[in-house]
């Protein structure tokens, strides 16, 4: 027996839109919002990638991290970073899951980042300025569709500098294992050793935005693209560029 063609199409779009919500929480940092689920206990992680972009200057960077997940809910991971101009450093986070979906109708998560290089460099202080983040990662599965917000603040290390970060994903899974979406990151300095101020546009705002895609080639191995608008801090207009990830667990 053979279904009529309006009823295959439509079983076949019911399996499109009902196999990812099978899937478990949103445990995959994206490119730019970081992950408001963990990995399950014992996982271990591998991630590199780059970013190119042309604005006020062309620029480019390159990172590689590992995470491990020792028990369920908390992972942390280290990693290291290299830019176009020189600089580099170090950087560590520590996240926990609060909630989960299946309990509590939404994945949260909080955590704490150190980087050597923060978000303002000061050239008085031997060339570099660390910071220290707060974050809480939010996210939710409605179905096929995936939606994550981050929401950041930085501490320069020594410095009255402060900083604010909203970072925001939306992602359609076409299948099990393949999301197309936008990814979005905005991040500005509203306070410096004068005090509390209105963040320039030019000189304390940095933004990127584009159409991203994430593919899970294996079960393991994932590899996420991003294209768009793209600014430094400093640069005047919004250029362009483009961003990739190569995640393994292991």
């Amino acid at each position: 027996m053979t279904l009529p063609k309006s009823l295959a199409a439509a079983a076949f779009l019911l399996s499109l839109s009902s196999g990812p919500a099978l899937a478990a929480g949103l445990d995959r940092d994206g490119l730019l919002t970081e992950a408001p689920a963990t990995p399950s206990a014992g996982n271990v992680r591998i991630s590199g990638g780059g970013t190119g972009q042309v604005a006020g200057s062309a620029e480019g960077s390159v990172s590689a991290t590992v995470m491990w997940t020792p028990i369920e809910h908390l992972a942390g991971d280290v990693g290291g970073y290299f830019q176009s101009e020189g600089t580099f450093g170090p950087s560590a986070r520590l996240r926990y899951q609060l909630l989960n979906q299946a309990s509590h109708g939404i994945d949260l998560a909080v955590g704490t980042r150190y980087k050597w290089l923060g978000f303002s460099i000061n050239p008085n202080v031997g060339g570099h300025r660390g910071e220290l983040e707060f974050l809480a990662a939010a996210g939710h599965k409605f179905g096929a569709l995936d939606v994550a917000l981050n929401a950041v603040v930085g501490f320069e290390v020594g410095e009255n500098g402060k900083d604010a970060e909203l970072k925001g994903l939306v992602g359609y899974n076409l299948w099990e294992g393949l999301r197309l979406g936008v990814d979005s990151r905005v991040q500005a300095e509203f306070q410096d050793p004068s005090g509390v101020k209105v963040p320039d546009f030019t000189n304390d705002v940095a933004l990127i935005g584009g159409p991203s895609v994430s593919w899970m080639v294996t079960p393991k191995v994932e590899i996420q693209a991003l294209a768009g608008g793209f600014k430094g801090r400093g640069d005047p207009v919004v250029g362009y560029g483009g961003q990739l990830l190569l995640a393994i667990d292991l």
